[in-house]
Order: C-alpha cells, then sequence, then structure tokens
C-alpha cells in the first residue's frame, strides 16, 4: 500500500483482524475526510491476505532488480562518454 508508513505515524490508517460471517478477514482502515470542509466520512476498509501482500512485496523486489540494473547501463554509458 502506497504511503502506509507515513499515514500510520499520522493516525491516518490502522489494521485490524475483523469477523466477517465467521471468517476472519485481516483490513486497513484509512480515515477519510472531505477535502472541503475537512469533515470525517466513513472509513475506508480495503481487505488482504498475507500471500497478497507477499506477493506485492515480491514485486517491489524485481522492481528495485530491474531498476538497478538500468540504472548501471546508465552510469557504464555517461563514464564511456565522459572518456571521450
Amino acid at each position: 500500500m502506497k504511503n502506509y508508513k507515513t499515514l500510520k505515524a499520522a493516525g491516518k490508517v490502522s489494521v485490524r483482524k475483523q469477523d466477517v460471517n465467521g471468517v476472519e478477514e485481516l483490513q486497513i482502515v484509512k480515515k477519510m475526510f472531505n477535502p472541503d470542509t475537512g469533515e470525517a466520512q466513513d472509513d475506508s476498509i480495503k481487505t488482504y491476505t498475507l500471500s497478497e501482500v507477499k506477493r506485492e512485496i515480491d514485486y517491489c523486489k524485481e522492481d528495485v532488480v530491474k531498476i538497478e540494473a538500468e540504472q548501471a547501463d546508465w552510469e557504464e554509458l555517461e563514464k564511456d562518454l565522459k572518456a571521450l
């Protein structure tokens, strides 16, 4: 979840286990406000499984590897161009 750490530190998001029809769900609860008036609105609730969270972490790690490889390519090109 984008900005989770910042939102958590600001007290605008929390996690909980919720029993829904006899099934336990893992939920992220985000405080919502009307941007014009600042009035509190109904919380936004998103349900996740641990496997979904793990999959998102794995996707991020794959992206980091790709970005680091691309950065290395650009740095190598820069080095070669400066050597001219």
